[in-house]
């Protein structure tokens, strides 16, 4: 998508599949809206206990000796 400014005001170029997918037509009025930003704070206590519960599920396929959950790097993906 692509923001550009005209006498109006400004536009944004939405790519056709999007337009379809939306089911939108020339003319119509959208609205742009920034979804509201959610943060969790998990305590260690639960994230303990969150990976207690892996391990148990885990009896076929075993977590690797020394594995570490990196939320960061899982993240960045």
């Amino acid at each position: 998508m692509k923001l550009t400014r005209s006498p109006e005001g400004y536009v944004i170029q939405v790519p056709d599949d999007v337009v379809m997918a939306l089911g939108l037509h020339e003319g119509d009025e959208v609205q742009v809206v920034k979804p509201p930003i959610v943060t969790i704070d998990v305590s260690d206590e639960h994230r303990e206990w969150a990976m207690d519960t892996i391990r148990k599920l885990s009896r076929h396929n075993p977590l690797p000796a020394g594995y570490k959950f990196d939320r960061e790097e899982a993240n960045a993906r």
